[in-house]
């Protein structure tokens, strides 16, 4: 019987002892958010289409869920996107060759600080500290975000009101302004909030404004919208 020499005696003990390979990897959770929204946008204009007049309350109550989560999941995506932008650098979603190396680095010892900001701020202090110049506050897509974390704060520490008492609030005076049309099913008697703006339309309006918002953000870092292979999705909502 041949016997092994001690070169091949070292590579079988070698081959021996790993058990297992393993794989790290790292999921985004902005396009699935926003995804989803726009799943449910649709859904919403559907239940519509179909109850023009009336509508059970079962069917009333998926339909209030999907506007709802519309708005909910639109606001996640942007916060969860600069949490990304944060953690592992402007371009990261291109992989590791379209990081801006030298952003992260920069950007890295300052995340906790931008975090504990408010949603917009985070974005505004990004380019202002990577010198990519100050956003356009005033422009349409900064300030219809501001109005859907607004609106997305309403519904998450929703405080039953009268209808007079919520008419005076600012917020709702801006959301009125976007005329955006209510549910068929509801009378134009009912509450503006939630009945008459949880519809459809505001779905739709509020997955909108958070792609319009990245996808502007990320045209003024001179980089691809990590929304890009998504598009389709939310087209003609």
């Amino acid at each position: 019987m041949p016997c092994r020499t001690e070169y091949q005696a070292t590579v079988v003990e070698e081959l021996n002892a790993v058990d297992t390979v393993t794989a790290d990897t790292r999921y985004s959770f902005a396009p699935q958010f926003l995804c989803f929204g726009a799943l449910c946008a649709r859904r919403a204009a559907e239940i519509e289409r179909q109850h023009p007049t009336a509508i059970d309350d079962p069917t009333r109550t998926e339909h209030l869920g999907c506007v709802t989560a519309a708005v909910m999941q639109s606001a996640a995506a942007v916060e969860a996107q600069a949490a990304e932008l944060l953690i592992h650098g402007p371009g990261a979603h291109l992989g590791s060759d379209g990081v801006d190396r030298q952003a992260h680095e920069f950007l890295a010892p300052l995340a906790e600080i931008i975090d504990g900001q408010q949603t917009q701020e985070r974005y505004r202090l990004i380019l202002h500290l990577l010198g990519k110049g100050p956003p356009d506050m005033g422009h349409q897509s900064w300030q219809d975000m501001l109005l859907l974390i607004r609106l997305r704060n309403e519904i998450t520490h929703y405080k039953s009101q009268w209808g007079q008492d919520m008419d005076k609030k600012k917020l709702f005076v801006s959301l009125r302004n976007l005329r955006l049309a209510r549910p068929p099913f509801i009378h134009v008697s009912q509450n503006f909030f939630p009945h008459q703006l949880l519809g459809a339309k505001c779905a739709a309006w509020a997955v909108s404004t958070s792609v319009a918002f990245l996808n502007d953000f990320y045209g003024q870092l001179r980089i691809s919208s990590p929304l890009d292979a998504y598009e389709a999705q939310f087209r003609g909502l």
